[in-house]
Parts: C-alpha cells; structure tokens; sequence
C-alpha cells in the first residue's frame, strides 16, 4: 500500500486525556480533523467520556438540555428490554442510548507526531441536538476563517451541525445545516463556480444505500442543488457503505479526497478519489483498492473492531501528505504518503 503508518501509532490514546469531571472516565479517543496553524498542527479529535457501570446497572451519560448539565441515567443490567451487543450504544424500550457521550478537544504539535491536549473541551454539547454528543469534525479554511462541521447527536436524530473560529480558542456556533438522517459532512477549501460545497451522507434506507452526495450553498448554512456522487460497490471495500473524508485537496487533475468504506463484513478502508474541479459531484476516477485497510492490531481491535476512518489530513508545500484517522474507534493514528502517490492510487 503507497502509506507507511508511524511508528509512534497510536499517537492519541485515552489515557492521554483527563475526563472533563470526576467521576467519568474516557473511553475514546478517536477520529481527528486536523489543521495547520501557525507552527503547530492541530487536530480536533472526538473525545468519548462515560460514567462507570455498576454490578447491577449500566449507566448513560448525556447533556441535559433542560437543566443546562450533564445527566446518568442507570439501567438494570438485567432488564429485559435492553440490548447490548453493540459496543458503541444501548437499545432500551425502543430506544437507542450511547455507551459514551462525545466532545471535540483540541490536540497540538509542534512535529506532527507528539500531541499534547488541551485542558479544556473546544466544543461541548450545548443544545437539544446534542445531547448524545459532538462527532467527527472536519475543519476546512475558507474567507479567512476555520470553519468545523460535526456531527450533532440526540433523540431528536444524527443531524450536522456548523462552527466557526479565527483563532482556535473561542468557537461561533452556527447551528444545525443538515437534518435526520446525515453524517460525514466536509466543505470545500473555495468555492465552485460562485457557490460553497460541500460532501454529505444520507443514511441508508429500503430504497437507498449509504452513499456520498455533493450539495451547494451561497452562505454556508442553506444546502441544496443535492447530487448522487459515489454509490457502493457490492461485494468490494464498500460493499456495505461509502463516505467522505477529509476536505478535498485541489490539484491539476481535479478535487483529491481520501474517503472511507465498509465491505461486506463491516471491516474499513481508506480510498483514493478524483472528482472534476468544475463539476465535483462527477466523480473522475476512484480506486479499485484500498490505500489503508485495518490490519494493524490497533485497528483491529477497540471499541469497534476493523476500523480505520479518516477524516483529517495535512499537506506539505513538496507535497507530502500525513493522512490522521482513527482506529478502531478507540485510538488515533496516522499515516505518511504524498499527492502523488494518492493521485495515482485514485486511478487505480
């Protein structure tokens, strides 16, 4: 595969975070955006916290909106309603509830290597559509600001919601922009032919898959001009769904995207993407293989086994490319390739 992982991988565990109260503790670290600013690179990473089953009980932690708090809620162990074979959330008469609830923190390095995070959240759930938590941001720079679209989480649905900063420190929440049903949300560095773009992922249903679409704007906040982009491929490395990535890079060839799927047996792959600088919702070429898949123990075993799901990048001025993922939704990782390489793989 054109990527070498580092050696240093895992680069962000949860142990390299402290909980955001006593009392919980942090079971993920997972899924970073990432950013050059200034002489650092930053990566937002989705931090999952929980508080501490009993004997008896399993406990869910999310915000209360009406108290303005964080709330447990406790539930028998022995219940007979309750389903727990899923790692990752609870069904409990008829509901679905989160094993952890998610916030976004900043993590900054000087090397690209060794991050250190922030004390203190960035962005932590505020509002009725976050309830469950804060997900898997991506940050694209675009009129002079950092603008980071996350998924937003509660009973009210799996929605996106927009941010904004200057600086890193103090973050404009813009609301929701995408209702039930999406995810994967990532925005283009500059506009196409006058209009602000972006990549979304309706969820699958009885008449659709899991597909990418590409949509447009005039102001970032209102979507529409909705197009089909990227379908599935049975019984390939997206058999079972396709989303984006991170931004798209632009190049002579068109937009470059490293997007990720699930094949057959739910195990994860990152692949290379061409799509037309004019038309991006014309895909130009994809990649027959994989240029990561999970294989590496970290990837293959976590909190959801067989995961590897980028959506953060870095490119250098000579074109190297450090692409930051997650794995197996407990850790964070990375891995070094170039444009070129991508570009190729993308036409493979």
């Amino acid at each position: 595969m054109p990527v070498k992982r580092f050696e240093q991988n895992p680069i962000l565990t949860p142990e390299d975070v402290r909980p955001t109260r006593p009392g919980l503790e942090v079971m993920c670290t997972l899924n970073p955006a990432a950013v050059r600013f200034g002489d650092e690179i930053l990566l937002l990473v989705r931090v999952g916290e929980r508080a501490p089953a009993s004997e008896t009980n399993l406990a869910c932690l999310l915000y209360d909106p009406v108290n303005e708090d964080l709330r447990v809620d406790h539930i028998p162990r022995d219940a007979p309603e309750l389903d727990t074979t899923d790692p990752r959330k609870f069904f409990y008469k008829g509901q679905v509830l989160l094993t952890s609830m998610s916030h976004l923190r900043i993590a900054r390095s000087k090397d690209g290597v060794n991050f250190t995070f922030d004390p203190e959240p960035a962005i932590f759930p505020s509002t009725p559509y976050e309830a469950y938590g804060c997900e898997d941001a991506r940050i694209t720079h675009i009129d002079g600001k950092y603008w980071i679209a996350y998924t937003a989480v509660s009973e009210r649905g799996v929605t996106v919601a927009l941010a904004s900063t200057e600086d890193f420190q103090t973050f404009t929440r813009h609301g929701i922009i995408f209702p039930p049903y999406q995810k994967d949300v990532c925005i283009f560095p500059e506009k196409v032919r006058g209009m602000y773009v972006c990549r979304h992922r309706p969820y699958m249903s009885e008449f659709n898959d899991a597909c990418i679409w590409t949509a447009y704007s005039p102001d970032m906040l209102s979507w529409g001009r909705h197009e089909q982009t990227l379908a599935p491929t049975p019984h390939t490395w997206s058999a079972q769904r396709v989303g984006a990535g991170a931004p798209p890079i632009r190049t002579d060839a068109g937009w470059l995207e490293i997007i990720h799927g699930a094949d057959d047996f739910g195990g994860y792959s990152l692949v290379a993407m061409l799509s037309d600088l004019e038309h991006p919702e014309r895909v130009l070429s994809v990649g027959s293989e994989p240029v990561l898949r999970a294989e590496a123990d970290y990837e293959l075993s976590g909190v959801l086994h067989n995961v590897v799901f980028c959506n953060g990048l870095i490119v250098d001025d000579d074109g190297g490319m450090t692409i930051y993922y997650g794995a197996a939704d407990e850790a964070c990782a990375a891995a070094v390739t170039t444009v070129d390489e991508m570009m190729d793989a993308a036409r493979w």
